[in-house]
């Protein structure tokens, strides 16, 4: 009976406590707080203590789960985060690895492994130097486990994803203070429809992004110790400098300026940071660090191939950086209309923006000290990317190093602030009716088209809207019931996040949005492989392989970075005809992997030839072709079409079983 009363006062006076201390400290400035209830409740505590101490001494045993108060997470949002992360890795074998970015790292990585050399990637034995090694090391590593195949090529860059997760996670913590905001931070980057897609392309910006979270959260901790004891900022110091070099390693020196270029803003408006800032800079214990897990594979590359640090920093990280790289290798995404794709690339979180703005306009207003070194610090990472991809050669996922940023400010809003669901929930049902809308649309008019030709002069620049352009009418027949399942997930969550809103079940909200977007990813991979062979070339490859015969040899039309997927399922030398051999510093400075580029006089000469070739084109320039190489009626057949593109061949052979 004793020990139950000692719990219940001692649970009462720490709840009193809490209560007079939010009173004291929202009050305004002129207010001064009334002493008498805190020390009144001090000295109960105090003597709830001892006789807590003497209890024990005596032998009687008291809850320590009572004594000391813990943050209950939600568990649906547990759940809900679990189920998205099965969800990033399930999907990592569909669809088909696609053209341009896919396909240069996995068979860049398909090469070395063959080869045997963890040095230098390569395209058919033409060095790819634009980056540094560590993603492809990564995919070496994972299809030695999982074989040379989709799953094997996505699995570290989910991976990856999982970390940067978990980092930004660390973040929300860090800055805000609770473990249930590490939670919405994480979901909330998760359910990002950016963060799905392009985390489902093998590139190095997940892995960027990844090391560059974990060292902006290394930083966080080197200003978070008191007292400044030297030991323990050095160590969190140490913890960013790997990152920072990991970072580095991953993608380019994108990893060691960003942090720089941050900390330095935050300590010319805050002075308290000003000593950390200057021992993460001016000691070189943490440059060495960075060198030496740096510099031995530039050294080694420059060594191998002279020339390459001037080009590589030079020319593709200074030259990408401020859109002066030679030759340009990608089209540049107007800005105006890169900064409205990220309504899109944000959903459905951006459906709180709202929300979320007013939360912060309230916090300042209450003069809530909110706007501290380590929001600084968050402000600056986000801000430095967005103005420095204003001078770059934009592309949509430059930005997404820069998200968890974001992912934290929602993750405040949500869990101090309680925003509201309710509109967000009743857009995505009107959003669902209006998909159920253009389903039917559709069904009733454009699948009815006969016309399977796509109208590439509608495409612009290079976003992600091109995907919607370029399907033909068949592959619309496979999208519209996806398209109707999703808006049907949208309305019925739509509808339950509302049910949740009345019954007062705020933290279901979230729960809610995670499960629909969960749904949403799934129906996507089934999209992405229903519009697999309009994007990729491994269809290409395997009517290659079903009739080629001994000495076979394979000529694309255009450029290696736009069919890179022939170098992942090709297994073969191939030639390229109308392309740029300057795209690569090895071929552009040393001549390297010149003869591969071929001009349609030598095509000719070899279609002629005694050799089988196939010739892989654009189903525009069919006509073209069939004139330039004399073809008759029955030589101009394609023996096989992946999309676009078509495939022929001078002389037959049996097809292989």
């Amino acid at each position: 009976m004793v020990e139950r009363l000692l719990r219940m006062l001692r649970t009462f006076a720490t709840r009193w406590r809490a209560v007079t201390w939010t009173f004291d400290n929202s009050s305004s400035d002129e207010a001064t707080a009334v002493p008498g209830p805190g020390l009144g409740l001090d000295g109960l505590e105090r003597a709830l203590d001892r006789t807590t101490r003497a209890g024990r001494r005596a032998g009687q045993r008291l809850e320590p789960s009572l004594t000391v108060a813990r943050e209950r997470v939600p568990v649906s949002w547990i759940f809900a985060l679990a189920a998205l992360l099965v969800v990033y890795l399930a999907t990592c074998g569909v669809p088909r690895l696609f053209d341009q970015i896919d396909g240069q790292y996995a068979g860049a990585a398909r090469e070395m492994m063959v080869r045997g050399d963890w040095l230098t990637p390569t395209q058919d034995g033409v060095p790819r130097l634009q980056k540094p090694p560590l993603v492809y090391w990564c995919e070496i590593l994972s299809m030695r486990v999982f074989g040379v195949n989709e799953f094997g090529a996505r699995f570290p860059v989910a991976l990856a994803t999982a970390g940067w997760f978990l980092a930004t996670g660390l973040l929300a913590q860090r800055v805000i203070g609770t473990r249930s905001a590490a939670f919405a931070a994480a979901l909330t980057l998760a359910m990002f429809s950016g963060t799905f897609f392009f985390t489902h392309l093998v590139m190095p910006e997940p892995f960027l992004a990844c090391f560059v979270a974990l060292s902006f959260w290394s930083l966080l901790g080197a200003a978070n110790v008191r007292n400044v004891e030297t030991a323990k900022v050095d160590r969190w110091l140490m913890a960013a400098w790997t990152f920072i070099a990991l970072g580095t390693l991953a993608k380019g020196i994108h990893a060691l300026l960003i942090p720089i270029v941050a900390m330095s803003g935050t300590a010319w408006l805050s002075p308290s940071i000003r000593v950390v800032w200057r021992r993460f800079l001016l000691r070189p214990h943490g440059w060495i660090v960075f060198l030496a897990i740096v510099a031995p594979w530039y050294l080694m590359i420059e060594q191998r191939y002279p020339g390459f640090l001037r080009d590589h920093f030079f020319n593709e990280q200074i030259g990408s950086a401020l859109s002066r790289r030679w030759p340009p290798d990608s089209d540049h995404v107007p800005l105006s209309m890169f900064w409205l794709e990220h309504l899109v690339l944000f959903f459905p979180i951006s459906l709180l923006f709202p929300a979320a703005i007013r939360a912060a306009f309230r916090a300042h207003k209450d003069r809530r000290p909110w706007l501290r070194e380590d929001v600084f610090l968050l402000v600056f990472w986000f801000l430095v990317n967005a103005l420095g991809i204003s001078f770059a050669n934009i592309q949509d996922y430059y930005l997404m190093i820069a998200w968890p940023p974001v992912a934290v400010w929602i993750s405040w809003a949500i869990t101090k602030h309680s925003v509201s669901f309710k509109w967000p929930a009743i857009v995505i049902g009107l959003l669902g009716i209006s998909g159920l809308t253009i389903a039917s649309f559709l069904t009733a008019s454009r699948l009815h088209d006969s016309s399977e030709s796509s109208n590439s002069e509608l495409i612009i620049g290079d976003t992600i809207s091109n995907v919607f352009q370029v399907l033909p009418a068949s592959i619309w027949t496979e999208i519209v019931p996806l398209l109707c399942l999703a808006s049907t997930c949208a309305v019925v969550m739509g509808a339950f996040v509302l049910l949740f809103h009345r019954k007062g079940k705020s933290d279901l909200g979230l729960t809610g949005f995670a499960l629909f977007m969960a749904a949403i990813f799934l129906i996507s991979t089934r999209g992405m492989a229903v519009v697999q062979d309009e994007f990729s070339s491994a269809k290409v490859a395997k009517i290659i392989d079903s009739r080629s015969g001994p000495g076979s040899v394979v000529i694309s039309q255009g450029s290696p970075n736009e069919k890179t997927t022939l170098f992942f399922y090709v297994h073969r030398q191939i030639f390229w005809v109308d392309g740029r051999p300057d795209m690569e510093f090895a071929t552009r400075e040393l001549g390297i992997g010149r003869d591969d580029y071929l001009t349609r006089e030598q095509v000719a000469k070899m279609w002629r030839g005694s050799e089988q070739v196939f010739l892989v084109i654009e189903d525009y320039a069919l006509a073209e072709w069939k004139k330039y190489l004399g073809l008759g009626a029955g030589e101009s057949i394609p023996i096989g079409t992946c999309g676009s593109r078509v495939v022929l061949v001078n002389r037959y052979s049996e097809p292989s079983p």
